[in-house]
């Protein structure tokens, strides 16, 4: 069978394609182009696509492109749709990758409400099936590299304690696989979730042994993202935490047996989120508070600013601008969003800030609490945020 793969260079669809091709032509379509691999096609579904081109000899089509953050509209819904009713005036199977929740009357965030307009589409094709995964885990997939970070620290934090939906990517993988060889055997619609695991026995699975766990009440969770609802930290954002609150595993009958047990626990992990975490947490932190004693201590920051002019208006307007400009960029980094704006924006504020003082006043250089001197490694750590790979 002529299978084609979108998102065959992801996670997820990587590994579909390791489970088919020994059995089947598999060709991946990709923005870019795969070395040594020859069949494969470009495809682009933030841009107009030439899909007759695309389905050329195609007897079955897998999608399985999905994005955490971005156009959700453009890349879950109408790329998608127009791909699918191209299929359809062929006659070519498809199997569309989704997520739990997705199939809900009102699904709980635009990453889900997105994917079941697409969903619902191809349910209503007879040669359409869609398959929900719960969490899928798995080596080099970004949810189990936040995971076994999390997991890894000496005392752990959870806001919540109930079962999650888990889906090992060898349990996924090994259904599509079965799925492809037998398609009418199974339904339209395939909720592919193991045995449920709360979260402290998740996180201890990864672990390798019983972790020591420190409960965050809802009430700061939900304060949190009053305050910062632009907040993005691995996986822990907004909408994860709707989404893990509206989940309840229980709906979904198990397929398989629990997918902690399909992890091999990895002695090196990587601690890069947590380093990165913490260093982002000391910017905004610098930042928000700096805006802060400025206008606490009022005077000072006045009498700072007279060094550099004698215009007393012209000092106030200075001192309270810088404040609240402190302020806003602190927040701005929270924001996934327009994080290396904020960043970029901050090292300019260091620099030119930085400047100013050198030449007006120098003596701050030598400044017991360091003003000046501690500007240095603030550089260089919103450099490291700013050069960090998402």
């Amino acid at each position: 069978m002529n299978i084609l793969i979108l998102g065959g260079t992801g996670f997820i669809g990587n590994s579909i394609f390791h489970s088919l091709v020994s059995d089947h032509k598999i060709i991946i379509a990709s923005r870019n182009k795969i070395e040594c691999y020859d069949n494969w096609r470009q495809v682009d579904f933030s841009k107009e696509n030439n899909w007759e081109k695309l389905l050329a000899e195609i007897d079955l089509v897998i999608n399985a492109i999905g994005i955490i953050e971005g156009n959700y509209k453009k890349i879950q819904t109408e790329a998608p749709l127009s791909l699918f009713a191209a299929c359809i005036k062929q006659n070519i199977k498809i199997i569309n990758i989704s997520a739990i929740g997705a199939e809900k009357e009102i699904p709980p965030t635009p990453f889900l409400q997105t994917k079941k307009i697409t969903d619902e589409f191809v349910i209503k094709y007879p040669l359409g099936k869609v398959i929900y995964p719960g969490i899928v885990l798995g080596k080099n997939g970004k949810s189990t590299k936040f995971f076994s970070a999390i997991a890894s620290l000496p005392i752990i934090p959870v806001f919540d304690d109930k079962a999650i939906p888990l889906v090992h990517i060898s349990q996924l993988t090994e259904l599509i696989k079965n799925i492809v060889n037998d398609f009418d055997k199974y339904p339209k619609q395939i909720f592919a979730v193991s045995q449920s695991e709360t979260f402290t026995e998740f996180l201890s699975a990864l672990k390798g042994k019983k972790g020591r766990f420190f409960r965050i009440p809802k009430f700061m969770i939900s304060l949190f993202f009053t305050l910062f609802p632009k907040a993005s930290i691995g996986l822990f954002s907004k909408d994860t935490v709707k989404l893990f609150e509206s989940t309840e595993p229980k709906d979904y009958p198990p397929m398989f047996e629990k997918a902690s047990s399909k992890i091999q626990i990895d002695s090196d992990i990587d601690h890069t989120l947590i380093i990165s975490s913490f260093a982002l947490f000391a910017i905004v932190f610098v930042w928000i508070w700096s805006g802060i004693s400025s206008l606490i201590a009022i005077d000072e920051s006045y009498f700072l600013m007279s060094t550099i002019t004698s215009n007393h208006l012209l000092a106030t307007i200075l001192v309270f601008l810088g404040s609240f400009a402190d302020i806003i960029l602190g927040f701005a980094v929270l924001s996934k969003s327009i994080r290396k704006q904020a960043l970029v924006l901050q090292l300019l504020f260091i620099i030119i800030y930085t400047l100013i003082l050198t030449l007006f006043a120098p003596i701050y250089w030598i400044h017991p609490f360091g003003v000046l001197s501690k500007n240095i490694p603030i550089i260089a750590l919103s450099l490291y945020l700013l050069m960090k790979k998402d």
